[in-house]
């Protein structure tokens, strides 16, 4: 089985990245961190298209956010909501593409709707539920 694992270089990506190959599996990391081109925002993104169509199961685990003074701060602003919501809209239009199965990371936030993060979580869900 091949994975991909979007967020690869974050909190749970890493932790899940080493699981993953100690089960003997094979990975493939994907983020931002490690190549700017791994950035799930840029629009008919090839490297994405072909990591996705590549893989037997995604791990999507990106999200734009970096702990909860991060939020505190960033959450209501314009790029907070563009970034997200961009990331979402293209792995999901590949996920749909390739008919790929995967799991999306979401938040205990999602209910909350007080809170962009929580609002995008939720997107984040609809999608998923829309894809099945």
């Amino acid at each position: 089985m091949k994975y991909l694992v979007l967020g690869s270089s974050g909190q749970i990506g890493d932790c899940l990245v080493s699981f993953l190959r100690n089960k003997g599996h094979s990975v493939c990391e994907f983020d931002i961190v490690r190549n700017d081109l791994e950035d799930l925002r840029i629009n008919n993104n090839k490297i994405l298209e072909q990591a996705i169509r590549d893989t037997d199961f995604v791990f999507f685990l990106a999200f734009d956010v970096g702990g909860s003074r991060y939020l505190s701060k960033y959450q209501h602003t314009f790029d907070f909501l563009h970034n997200n919501i961009k990331l979402m809209s293209n792995t999901f239009e590949f996920l749909k593409k390739y008919n790929k199965p995967f799991i999306f990371a979401s938040s205990q936030m999602s209910n909350m709707s007080y809170s962009p993060y929580g609002i995008a979580k939720a997107t984040g869900e609809r999608y998923t539920e829309s894809l099945n």
